[in-house]
């Protein structure tokens, strides 16, 4: 004769293994939600990625014809802005998402040009500043761009 204590322990050890291969998951086909991944930039173009409170690569050359992205990969909520000193290009306050970018082409008008960007939000506190050097002509950008 078994004692009800002795079955009472089995019963209790055979629920906890059967709850434990339940909530481990193993099947289902269930996976958690993610972000999509960001389009490509295009075949001629560069990845400027916003990181926080700076650009990164924070200087760049491009040719002709490139397209540069700014896309957002840093915190979210906190409205950059990609704003040219020179008035070539403004995205507007659209980074307020991860994944969020903009792009602007280079054309050949543009050859020789150094231009600068900086975010109009974090430019002033925290250097938040960038260029584009259209060609390998173009002039190096000010200290700290």
């Amino acid at each position: 004769m078994s004692h009800p204590i002795a079955t009472a322990r089995l019963l209790l050890a055979s629920c906890i293994v059967a709850l434990a291969t339940f909530a481990c998951g193993g099947g289902g086909g269930y996976k958690s939600p993610t972000s999509p991944p960001p389009p490509p930039p295009p075949s001629n173009g560069v990845v400027v990625e916003i990181r926080d409170f700076s650009f990164s690569p924070k200087s760049i050359t491009v040719s002709p014809g490139d397209t540069v992205t700014w896309r957002l990969t840093g915190s979210a909520g906190i409205g950059h802005t990609v704003t040219s000193a020179a008035a070539g290009f403004n995205s507007g306050a659209n980074f307020n998402s991860v994944g969020a970018q903009f792009s602007h082409t280079f054309t050949a008008a543009d050859t020789g040009k150094t231009f600068t960007y900086y975010c109009s939000t974090h430019q002033v506190c925290c250097q938040m500043q960038g260029s584009v050097r259209v060609g390998e002509t173009a002039p190096p950008p000010p200290p700290n761009y």
